[in-house]
């Protein structure tokens, strides 16, 4: 069958569905990845067939939606304390992240051409299932246009469903009336122009294919199928330093794909963190590029400085690894059964993602968390060390590995994804409606 990935533009929303889509190809089956010209070449050379679609794809975060009504829907939500993070990152950046698809009514310039261009490639190349990143909401547009089956394919925590549920929840409580859900907002008018509704299929998929381990997520009762996350890292030659085991503990410092490619300076001074690292009876390698390391004057002598090394080669001979929290990260972290120090402090863009994955990491014992408030290179220093020197820790990741393990990898996914695209299909055409008709409903809801 053939089979379309449609992905936001960047290399961390790419790399942890790479895996899966090896493994539908080795099983016969054609695959492409459906996105922005900005991701083509990075596609191609993840080894996968690569459809360029829309514009330039601009990611700088805008707002979508006034402050003052995202404060009211906050009061409104009243997300508790364990929570207030999603609401955070959901707002700060998801919603920014779907306005660039969705801007307006009526949308216009390289957004509308996107979501036109995805909906006409479906239509001519007739996928029978469309597996979709969460930010990507004009895809089961698509899918829905051909008949093809659907579901998301989690790159993290779930903050569309986790607001959909809140949202419903407090709609459905005694007092309260209509909740302005932002995800229908920012979507219905793309979903009024092709004919469709803006149900609940169309923001969680005829079923969700998580990658998170299932200890990690949030508590939803969504129609999920949970795969292995088999990291995936840009192919390079091994450096000869990689694969020898060294004299003394090695230690990682990455700041993430995300940090290479949308590098925010997050406030905390990386001359400090390297000198900080001089003091340590370690080997540190520091994967670090040109811009990050602009205000470093010295580098220590203990301290290796590469632009990129995979860290599937750095890993296996590493004894802990600092880093910002991203999901890739970490999971490559727990395949090599590593222990991780995590802080949000290191990246600007992903510290809601930093504190939930922090969080699984320290409960699970499996390394340590360091808030972002109140950061010291100090108190990084002393939970460095109490990797290095505690066995705990060790175990600690030994028992996430297992657990990575012990959930079905790529390969084994196949034949259940085959059954349910059967059972999901629909037929062609179905919630379409195209041309003047649908422009002319589209101009009277914007009025």
């Amino acid at each position: 069958m053939r089979i379309m990935f449609a992905t936001w533009p960047a290399t961390s929303h790419l790399y942890p569905v790479a895996p899966l889509a090896w493994a539908l190809q080795n099983a016969g089956h054609e695959v492409c990845v459906a996105s922005y010209p900005s991701l083509a070449d990075t596609t191609v050379a993840a080894g996968l067939m690569a459809v360029s679609l829309g514009g330039g794809a601009d990611t700088t975060p805008a707002a979508p939606i006034p402050e003052d009504e995202l404060d009211r829907l906050a009061a409104l939500l009243d997300p508790g304390p364990r929570e207030g993070h999603l609401w955070e990152f959901f707002r700060h950046r998801i919603l920014p992240v779907l306005s660039f698809h969705y801007p307006g009514h009526p949308p216009t310039g390289d957004q509308r051409a996107m979501v036109d261009d995805l909906v006409d490639f479906a239509g001519a190349w007739q996928p029978e299932l469309v597996l979709w990143d969460p930010a990507f909401l004009a895809a089961p547009v698509a899918a829905r246009s051909c008949g093809a089956a659907h579901a998301r394919l989690l790159w993290g925590l779930d903050y569309f469903g986790w607001i959909r549920r809140r949202c419903a929840e407090t709609a459905g409580a005694e007092g309260t009336g209509p909740v302005d859900d932002p995800l229908v907002r920012l979507t219905a008018p793309m979903h009024r122009r092709f004919g469709q509704q803006s149900d609940e299929e169309m923001f969680l998929g005829q079923w969700t294919v998580d990658l998170m381990p299932p200890r990690m997520r949030l508590p939803l009762d969504t129609r999920s199928l949970s795969v292995r996350a088999v990291p995936h890292q840009q192919p390079a030659v091994m450096p000869s330093w990689a694969h020898r085991r060294p004299d003394r503990p090695r230690v990682c410092l990455t700041l993430g794909v995300t940090g290479r490619e949308r590098f925010i300076n997050s406030g905390v001074p990386l001359p400090d963190v390297l000198d900080m690292m001089a003091g340590l009876d370690a080997e540190v390698v520091a994967t670090l590029n040109e811009e990050q390391l602009g205000d470093v004057t010295t580098v220590p002598s203990n301290v290796r400085v590469v632009d990129y090394v995979p860290l599937n080669q750095v890993l296996p001979t590493c004894s802990a690894i600092v880093h910002h929290g991203g999901f890739g990260t970490f999971a490559a972290a727990v395949a090599h059964r590593v222990p991780q120090l995590i802080t949000g402090a290191l990246s600007a863009w992903d510290r809601g993602v930093a504190l939930a994955t922090a969080r699984y990491v320290d409960e699970r014992g499996a390394g340590l968390a360091l808030d972002t408030d109140g950061f010291t290179v100090d108190a990084m220093c002393d939970h460095l060390l109490r990797l290095l020197r505690e066995p705990s820790f060790t175990e600690g990741a030994a028992a996430l590995h297992q657990d990575l393990l012990a959930t079905p990898g790529p390969a084994e996914t196949v034949r259940v994804l085959e059954e349910l695209t059967a059972r999901n299909r629909g037929p062609a055409g179905a919630g379409l409606a195209r041309g003047p008709a649908a422009e002319k409903g589209e101009a009277c809801a914007s009025s």
